[in-house]
């Protein structure tokens, strides 16, 4: 869900800040675009790394689990805004990132994201047919989890309690 969810956010946010035609989504589709006026959300790159960190919480129910990130689980994307006129372009450019948030919620897990830089591109260095483009590279950092509840203990049965050292404990020890 992450990819998806991510993806479609950024495409949201794109939209937002005043993209008029449809958004590209593949770079062979951008490639062969003829508008002037042009948006793109182009999937870079994913990677991971083991974490074993864990977390307590409570569900709906009331009931504890336990929650285990098994990976860290990173997105990159490549926004590409492009338009008549570097005014026009730089306009866009400011208010995608500013509509931009801190992050998104991907199956009850808030997922930050990290506008990582831009480059500007101007007609003679770029195949698109818009007078000055920039390309803006946003990352999601998330991760996979495993849920599990925490172990019963209904058939727990207290023994014997003996004194310590045959004294009684003063402060709870």
């Amino acid at each position: 869900m992450l990819y998806a969810q991510s993806k479609q956010y950024l495409l949201d946010k794109l939209k937002e800040a005043g993209l008029k035609s449809k958004p590209h989504t593949t770079q062979k589709s951008l490639e062969r675009s003829q508008d002037s006026h042009i948006g793109a959300v182009l999937f870079e790159s994913e990677t991971f790394n083991r974490n074993g960190s864990k977390t307590r919480y409570s569900d709906q129910t009331g009931a504890q689990k336990k929650r285990r990130k098994v990976f860290d689980r990173g997105l990159s994307f490549t926004v590409v805004i492009g338009d008549y006129t570097e005014d026009a372009a730089e306009a866009m450019f400011e208010r995608f990132l500013s509509g931009l948030g801190s992050g998104v919620m991907v199956d009850g897990n808030f997922v930050p994201l990290e506008v990582e830089g831009a480059d500007w591109v101007d007609s003679d260095d770029s195949i698109l047919k818009a007078k000055v483009a920039v390309q803006i590279k946003v990352r999601f950092d998330g991760g996979i989890y495993r849920d599990t509840d925490f172990a019963k203990l209904t058939e727990l049965e207290v023994e014997s309690v003996t004194k310590n050292n045959g004294k009684e404990p003063t402060d709870g020890n």
